[in-house]
């Protein structure tokens, strides 16, 4: 029987990302999931025009029900306000048994639109991360988290593992800080579990092509291999190298 993976994450109408891309990454490694969407949104993968928060009560009591079978990981991605989040934490307290809990802290959209406010990343820094998450972030994420210049997080490798160690302190169990918003060539991207040290994974960066959802897929491979029993470290690798292959195939713009 296959790892199961719970997803609570916005959903996407053109499909590049959200719930539909959470699916696709399960797939490809393995797992099975369920998908419980926290938000509708309205964009076409080039812009957000909207984002329609689905009432809170609605998608927990659907979150519930899937819980009815026992899961191997839980993975969140939109979450559209401080309410959400606030569910979140209760959903995570309700588990019959302690499993993976990857947390995408889904901020802002590529193009710069507001997933989550202030309120709400207020919430997710006191309610979420102390809960011994494994918290994804990109550069501008990680910056925002922890309050560190955005400009020295993307070109300084020593206070990206700052970030990390900060996140770390208010209470994730590891940081994966993806590196795509960084300056580097390749990429690297740095897993910091709690009690370790630093460990950087690189790979060539792709220019000239673009895959709406990275971020999505990246998070829900790592929960993916991660309910199946493989070390941080094995399914940071493997989700990269999957991502990269993705770019490589994908149109150029």
């Amino acid at each position: 029987m296959s790892a199961r993976v719970l997803v609570v994450a916005g959903h996407d109408p053109s499909g590049g990302a959200g719930v539909d891309a959470d699916r696709e990454a399960a797939r490809r490694f393995g797992a099975s999931v369920e998908c419980v969407v926290t938000a509708w949104t309205d964009q076409d993968g080039e812009r957000v025009r909207s984002v329609g928060p689905r009432a809170t009560a609605d998608w927990l009591e659907d979150a519930r029900y899937a819980l009815a079978l026992p899961i191997d990981a839980l993975k969140s991605g939109l979450l559209p306000n401080a309410a959400a989040v606030r569910a979140l934490a209760t959903l995570i307290d309700e588990l019959e048994r302690p499993v993976p809990l990857v947390v995408d802290p889904v901020l802002k959209a590529s193009g710069g639109e507001v997933f989550l406010d202030e309120a709400g990343i207020e919430v997710l820094l006191a309610e979420i991360v102390p809960r011994g998450v494994i918290l994804t972030p990109n550069v501008p994420e990680a910056a925002r988290l922890t309050g560190l210049e955005l400009e020295r997080v993307a070109f300084d490798r020593t206070e990206r593992v700052r970030a990390a160690e900060l996140l770390l302190a208010r209470g994730a169990r590891a940081v994966v800080l993806k590196g795509a918003h960084s300056g580097d060539n390749p990429v690297a991207d740095l897993v910091l579990e709690r009690g370790g040290s630093p460990v950087w994974l690189t790979h060539g960066r792709v220019f000239g092509s673009r895959i709406h959802g990275s971020g999505c897929r990246f998070a829900t491979a790592v929960a993916s291999q991660v309910a199946q029993g493989l070390s941080l470290e094995s399914a940071v690798s493997a989700s990269g190298t999957w991502l990269r292959e993705l770019l490589l195939a994908a149109p150029e713009y």
